[in-house]
């Protein structure tokens, strides 16, 4: 056997080795993956119909002895793991417990799924559980009647019969696949009998010509494909004297071209390796070196390699929008067959545009409509509740109504505050009211910030006082100034417990000025602060909710300095409180 078949043959056979390896592992874990949420979907499906079947009889007779009874009975007939916990966590029913071993089984108030369960309606985790001491795969849902929430229903099961079952189904996979590259190897082997001869003719035609042999030519004894290509390298011999001045002036042409793009590009061979990178692809992902070497060496990125396959499958264009690993931009690929010499093989040219400014804009507008809805759905519900409750009787009861009506002010308070706030943004970033750009002392702006929350302080018990140092005139709008530190300081209040201390500072800054606001309140961990002044990022959602924040103040106050040509930035220690510091620009 000639070393072109063999090499053809190990080929074939390497190749549908790795294809055959990456369909079991990728089906491998697609089989783990399948089973393990059909597991999953079949404890929801027995809870649920455990709730279902205890419903009833629960609202009339109360937990007893019954449920652990209609339990077992229920867990005969499955190997899942049945268990009923009351609302104060006490286990009242289990498949693997009667008696006196079900009365020392642990609360189970603190379970993760049971947690869950009882806020969201449906829980689910994976831990070694304390009473089997196996692994198991937990299900729990809520038990209610006539909307009465009576406690919790759960099924389990051990994660490790999940685990033998997906590999049963990996063996019987892989058996398959094994038998399938026996098959594709006899294939390769048998079918490159007919290609090994002409093709080593022909390599060794080409071969010459490539160190500048144009005398030589291949024989032509074939009217096969491999006939043709000895014509056509037959023909560029001849021809390839005559079309070097030619190629020549087209080159130059080329890189004239490709230097002024904008846009990335990127030329490889049917195999992959790279023919061309342009300067502006070079310059945007600094690449050194890259003509010569496969693509994998200078982007390491599966959707390049599945567009590249696609074009030279199909030989058509085809377009990709991916987002390339390390760099944290997004690009859209557009990839078009590029034509090589008479005979050989097309590669494939793909451009690169990046589309990470638009990509980014659009995630901030998704984020923004989310959060937006989100947050003017919980007050809605909440007053929708309201009413409801009114509807069905509240109004009988007076205190009860005034108690309703003021929750459904508050509620409506809460709104407003929020359409105040996205319609304060909306005009910031429209630029719609330009600042009043003007020199002034920004140390009295402060002054009277301090003086208009000194009343809210004194309420908290908090020392609310300024630090003034002299500082010259700086370049702004005042009234902007104001709005900024009014934000800061009403947050400051909120946040810092009675009896604590803010401090609204004022010092020069080169030759502008900084102004500070300085709390004791718990401070702000630093995972939180890159993004403290986004929309709707709250660090406490829960509390800034109770607090009345709309998660957008911190976001106007950036637009507000920004606006004026100011900065604003944040610096804060857990336990310690927080700095925030607006940086002004000196006047004139």
């Amino acid at each position: 056997m000639s070393s072109f078949r063999r090499r053809l043959t190990l080929a074939g056979a390497l190749t549908a080795a790795a294809a055959l390896i990456v369909v079991l592992f990728v089906q491998g874990r697609v089989l783990r993956e399948d089973t393990r949420a059909e597991t999953r979907e079949r404890l929801r499906a027995e809870a649920r119909i455990l709730a279902e079947a205890l419903s009833v009889p629960w609202s009339v007779q109360g937990p007893g002895y019954w449920v652990d009874d209609l339990v077992d009975r229920a867990g005969r007939s499955t190997e899942t793991r049945l268990t009923v916990v009351s609302m104060n966590g006490a286990v009242i029913g289990d498949t693997s417990a009667s008696d006196e071993a079900l009365r020392a089984i642990e609360n189970h108030a603190g379970r993760p799924e049971i947690r869950e369960a009882l806020s969201l309606g449906e829980g689910t985790n994976e831990r070694l559980s304390n009473t089997t001491h196996e692994s198991q795969l937990y299900v729990a849902v809520q038990v209610r009647h006539q909307g009465r929430l009576l406690g919790v229903a759960r099924a389990s099961l051990s994660l490790a019969r999940i685990e033998m079952r997906a590999r049963e189904l990996q063996r019987s996979l892989g058996l398959a696949l094994l038998s399938v590259l026996a098959l594709a190897s006899g294939l390769a082997w048998w079918l490159s009998r007919p290609l090994a001869e002409p093709m080593s003719r022909i390599l060794e035609g080409a071969q010459a010509m490539a160190r500048g042999d144009l005398g030589k030519r291949i024989r032509e004894d074939r009217d096969d494909e491999f006939g043709q290509l000895a014509r056509v390298l037959n023909q560029a011999a001849s021809g390839i004297q005559e079309q070097f001045a030619a190629a020549t002036r087209e080159r130059a042409r080329f890189s004239a071209v490709l230097s002024a793009m904008e846009d990335g590009l990127l030329a490889v061979d049917h195999k992959g390796t790279v023919l061309l990178a342009n300067d502006a692809l070079s310059r945007s992902h600094n690449l050194t070196g890259a003509s010569g070497t496969h693509y994998l060496e200078v982007f390491r990125q599966a959707e390049i390699g599945a567009l590249i396959d696609q074009v030279l499958t199909s030989g058509e264009r085809r377009t990709a929008e991916i987002d390339l690993s390390g760099s944290g931009r997004s690009f859209v690929l557009v990839g078009v067959p590029f034509p090589a010499s008479p005979g050989a093989p097309d590669g494939v040219v793909i451009t690169f545009n990046d589309v990470s400014e638009r990509r980014r804009v659009d995630r901030i507008r998704r984020d923004f409509v989310a959060n937006a809805s989100h947050e003017l759905r919980t007050p809605l519900t909440s007053i929708r509740g309201f009413v409801e409750a009114l509807e069905d009787g509240g109004l009988e009861e007076q205190e009860t109504a005034k108690r309703f009506l003021s929750r459904i002010r508050a509620n409506a308070d809460r709104m407003a505050s929020l359409v105040d706030d996205l319609l304060e943004l909306s005009r910031l970033e429209s630029g719609a009211q330009p600042p009043s750009l003007e020199s002034f002392d920004c140390g009295a702006v402060a002054s009277d910030v301090v003086a208009s929350f000194a009343g809210i302080a004194s309420r908290k018990s908090i020392q609310l006082n300024t630090a003034l140092s002299s500082t010259p005139a700086v370049a702004g709008d005042s009234d902007r100034l104001r709005r900024i530190l009014e934000h800061l300081v009403d947050n400051a209040l909120k946040y810092t417990p009675d009896g604590g201390r803010v401090t609204v500072r004022v010092s020069p800054e080169g030759k502008g000025a900084v102004v500070a606001v300085e709390d004791t309140g718990p401070g702000i961990g630093p995972e939180h602060l890159p993004r403290l002044f986004e929309r709707f990022y709250r660090v406490d959602t829960a509390r800034s909710r109770e607090l009345g924040g709309t998660g957008l103040g911190l976001s106007i106050v950036k637009h507000l300095a920004e606006s004026m040509g100011a900065s604003v930035s944040v610096a804060s220690v857990p336990g310690q409180g927080s700095r925030f510091e607006t940086h002004l620009p000196p006047a004139g």
